[in-house]
């Protein structure tokens, strides 16, 4: 009797984990553009968005017309720019494997680290040391901004400016297009977002109310992110749909993730 009773526990456990694990979304595999650092777009003089070039031999004019309404100027070809990967270095935001507080959400400081390093084209230090910054960073928050755990978007880029000596602008009315344009022009984009609608099978749990990571690059209609919240986070692929269907701010009076769809943009002057 024992025996049966065992037996149908291993049944039930296995078909409850058998649920979860099918519940649970699937990784997104892609073939990853070559990466390009800051420095590729950094002289760039002419619109990054489109690449216009020379007129073919077959449609310029060759005769001059006999009147102006035979005046037909040649449509410029257009070549969109269909993938970009950006060189934005990764780290978890518990780079030592420590989720404790403050690490368990300081997805918006490691957003900001990865993104700075990006443009000073620096790689990730040793995670103690990653860690060491990331703490700091914390620390600023809580002497010049009265530190919470979660920050709007606003508040991002006030810690990047203050911290980092970086401009922020925020982003609103954000569409994917928005953040295309603004990869295309070599500038990742930071992004809050609904834990629980991302789908990413490495969140603990359902993932965080509220959250924070890179954008780094697009292929098609897929994202690739730097992902702060799992040590697997590089390069991570969500879909445009699930994307922009999490992404929204942290409003602070409803201490939800309810906000506006907005990101950020880090500059230097």
């Amino acid at each position: 009797m024992k025996k049966y009773i065992l037996a149908i526990i291993i049944i039930i456990g296995l078909g409850l984990w058998w649920a979860y694990q099918s519940s649970r979304p699937e990784i997104i595999k892609i073939e990853l553009p070559v990466a390009q650092d800051f420095d590729n777009f950094a002289n760039e003089n002419f619109n990054p968005e489109l690449v216009v070039n020379d007129v073919p031999e077959e449609l310029e004019v060759t005769e001059i017309p006999e009147t102006a309404d035979e005046i037909m100027e040649p449509e410029p070809i257009v070549k969109q720019i269909n993938d970009v990967n950006l060189a934005v270095p990764f780290t978890s935001q518990a780079p030592t494997a420590n989720w404790e507080q403050p690490f368990q959400d300081a997805c918006e400081e490691a957003s900001i680290l990865m993104t700075v390093y990006y443009y000073q084209n620096k790689k990730m230090p040793s995670a103690l040391e990653v860690e060491s910054i990331l703490n700091s960073m914390v620390d600023w928050q809580a002497e010049f901004m009265n530190g919470t755990h979660d920050i709007t978007i606003e508040e991002t880029g006030q810690l990047a400016q203050g911290f980092f000596d970086y401009q922020a602008k925020v982003i609103p009315n954000l569409t994917a297009e928005k953040i295309r344009e603004f990869l295309r022009m070599g500038q990742p984009m930071i992004v809050p977002a609904n834990g629980h609608i991302l789908d990413n099978p490495y969140f603990s749990g359902d993932g965080p109310d509220y959250h924070m990571l890179v954008v780094k690059g697009f292929v098609g209609d897929k994202f690739i992110t730097n992902d702060p919240g799992t040590k697997r986070g590089a390069d991570f692929i969500y879909t445009e749909e699930n994307l922009l269907a999490a992404i929204a701010d942290w409003d602070k009076e409803k201490a939800l993730t309810v906000g506006p769809k907005v990101g950020l943009i880090l500059y230097k002057d």
